[in-house]
């Protein structure tokens, strides 16, 4: 049976828009409420899931078709999403690689992206909300790099604020960085205006420290709007990032020390950057981050967000018993007159005396039939005449003196009658 679409979810408060006509009304064993988002890859759904709110992403089934190597890809992508701690990301909760197109499900973040509060908030947060979110960004990157793993797509849209502080979604492209098919195949991963100079210019061996720059270049966005290399997606913001130094002054109009550090992300040589361990330190002293932690306009989003994610319905699916069946039309079954059982007859043959006179020109054999007696039936008598000049002279019959033929030799039958003994095969 089909499933059909569950009732309505009142989804004020959640950040989702209602389900459209061709959406799936589950994915996998999870109803979905609403749609969350469209990406590049995939779309992103509200699900329930063992009573508690899900992001479900689905992937584009064009993404799977034109990469032919990307289901191994994905493989690896939810084995490292499901090592990853809870502190770091929204933990795995299910995941199917084998479907049709593949999905996964991550807990559902009662939040508000670092884009939508930047644009809610005027265009730039304060300063305590920018080390905040320096050192909540750095605590999540910390936790991926002692994995051997990077995220390279740090961006305003993949860091969510909440009530609690942040944390990092869409770890899509995650993966151990030794593992990446991508950097083997000298394809690029990210998005151009936060991209670090070695993931612009195509290099193999990309380690954390393209998170810390991506995570510099998210705090000048946060703090001025606009991220430092310009936010255009063409090879203009590619080649500044590579060649020219990012615009700062913004930043260091706000708070100096916050832009020092951020430069420091931003250097051109990946060993001159610091760790994010060492950027954890650094913001953790300018704590201890109380109530609120974001300004109020932002805080009043995400306490809706929190207040819809913690009444979780309970939904029933509904079953979709599809078109009544045609009624039966009643046929009138043909009566076929019984066969009677065939019985098989099993006919033998023996060699008898035959009788040869001198002057005759042919020789009569007759064959006698032997039927089974469990049969109980026998068989026609089968003749055949065969001229005696035919024969060949070994063959010719012994004449006694009396006038009879004596047979050479008796021909033998096998003792349970089937012909297969010696006498079938012609040494009679």
């Amino acid at each position: 049976m089909a499933v059909r679409r569950l009732r309505e979810v009142d989804l004020a408060g959640s950040g989702a828009e209602p389900l459209e006509a061709e959406d799936p009304p589950v994915i996998g064993s999870i109803p979905l409420v609403g749609r969350l988002g469209t990406g590049g890859m995939g779309r992103v759904y509200l699900g329930v899931h063992d009573g508690k709110y899900a992001a479900v992403k689905q992937l584009l089934p064009s993404v799977v078709a034109e990469d032919k190597d990307f289901l191994r890809r994905f493989g690896h992508e939810l084995d490292n999403l499901a090592r990853l701690p809870a502190s770091a990301t929204a933990p795995l909760l299910a995941s199917d690689r084998t479907a049709r197109p593949p999905w996964f499900a991550g807990a559902y973040v009662p939040g508000l992206t670092l884009r939508e509060a930047v644009e809610l908030q005027g265009g730039s947060l304060p300063a305590d909300s920018l080390w905040l979110l320096l050192r909540d960004s750095a605590s999540g990157l910390a936790a991926v790099h002692a994995l051997d793993m990077v995220h390279r797509d740090v961006k305003p849209s993949n860091v969510m604020l909440t009530l609690d502080g942040l944390t990092l979604i869409d770890f899509g492209v995650a993966r151990a960085a030794e593992q990446s098919q991508l950097t083997r195949t000298g394809m690029v991963v990210g998005t151009p205006a936060y991209m670090s100079p070695e993931q612009a210019s195509g290099a193999r061996q990309l380690g954390g420290a393209v998170d810390v720059f991506a995570l510099g270049s998210v705090v000048v966005y946060a703090a001025c709007g606009r991220p430092p290399f310009g936010d255009e997606s063409g090879h203009g913001v590619l080649y500044r990032i590579v060649h020219e130094q990012p615009d700062l002054d913004p930043l260091r109009a706000l708070d100096p020390e916050l832009a020092e550090v951020v430069a420091s992300c931003l250097d051109k040589d990946p060993e001159g950057r610091p760790t994010a361990v060492e950027l954890l330190e650094l913001a953790s002293r300018h704590g201890p981050f109380t109530d609120p932690l974001w300004p109020d306009v932002v805080t009043e989003q995400l306490s809706e967000r929190a207040a819809f994610a913690a009444k979780v319905p309970e939904l029933e699916l509904e079953l979709d018993p599809g078109p009544e069946p045609e009624p039966e039309v009643e046929r009138k079954s043909e009566v076929r007159p019984e066969r009677p059982e065939r019985r098989r007859t099993r006919v033998f043959f023996a060699v008898v005396p035959v009788v040869v006179v001198a002057a005759a020109t042919t020789i009569a054999v007759q064959l006698l039939p032997y039927g089974s007696p469990s049969d109980g039936a026998s068989g026609a008598t089968p003749s055949a005449s065969v001229p005696a000049s035919s024969l060949p002279p070994s063959s010719s019959p012994h004449v006694s003196p009396s006038g009879t033929a004596e047979p050479t030799k008796r021909a033998s039958s096998s003792p349970n009658g089937n012909g297969d003994g010696d006498g079938a095969k012609g040494k009679g």
